[in-house]
């Protein structure tokens, strides 16, 4: 069983649990998890909105030349850093996806990208942040959602990992959204509730993504782990997923 992110509506190679080592001892005790979410936003945001105040009062001062409105339209640059921040991984993707976020930081796209390229790194907070802050620009990403319940399941953050799968999937049936992306939520949910011990629960989503997409590797691998829990009950061991 593994959790998988995805990027710019693509979906990613998924990540054992086996081969991750999770450091929920990083966060500081006694500090409650989402004032600490929200403190890093803060923090975050106006560290960018410094780094980009030179360019915003340069725009400022263009706008001034003329009357007439004209849609916003991509720079160049932007296209080019969008195309780099999609295909770049590693520390290259991280500074191609960093440069588009001071280009246009309200691109949720990006920020989702970069979230991905820290997950693939193993940087689970920094992929956290950068997930959440892709679904402030937009509230109704569900492939973003769906992320960050990878994100804090590699934190061992379960019930808070449900929420947000729950999250995408209600943006996702709503809107009647790609099969894959809800494939991506239940795929991710079933991690959650089998690392909560409930196995029940765990196979009965792991059917449902099944039933979407009968031959989706990851979810055929779910629902097996599932049942082997509930036959041998047996407590949640992250090497049952490789």
């Amino acid at each position: 069983m593994t959790l998988t992110v995805a990027g710019f509506g693509m979906l990613r190679d998924s990540v054992s649990l086996m081969a991750i080592g999770i450091r929920h001892e990083t966060l500081s005790p006694g500090i409650p998890m989402r004032l600490l979410i929200r403190i890093s936003l803060i923090l975050l945001m106006g560290f960018l909105c410094l780094y980009t105040a030179p360019m915003a009062q340069a725009s400022t001062a263009k706008a001034f030349e003329g009357s007439i409105h004209k849609p916003q339209q991509k720079s160049s640059l932007e296209e080019t850093l969008e195309q780099d921040c999609i295909s770049m991984t590693g520390a290259q993707g991280l500074k191609k996806c960093k440069d588009l976020i001071v280009q246009d930081q309200n691109n949720s796209e990006a920020w989702n990208q970069l979230g991905r390229i820290f997950y693939d790194l193993e940087n689970y907070q920094e992929a956290y942040l950068s997930f959440m802050l892709a679904t402030q620009f937009r509230t109704d990403y569900a492939i973003a959602w769906a992320n960050i319940c990878a994100a804090l399941s590699q934190l061992q953050y379960y019930k808070d990992a449900l929420d947000a799968c729950d999250k995408s999937l209600s943006v996702n049936f709503s809107s009647k959204g790609p099969v894959d992306e809800k494939v991506l939520a239940l795929n991710n949910k079933t991690v959650a509730l089998y690392f909560l011990g409930r196995y029940q629960e765990a196979l009965k989503i792991s059917d449902q993504a099944v039933a979407l997409k009968p031959d989706d590797a990851q979810a055929n691998v779910n629902r097996t782990v599932a049942l082997h829990a509930l036959a041998h009950k047996i407590a949640p061991q992250s090497d049952d997923f490789t």
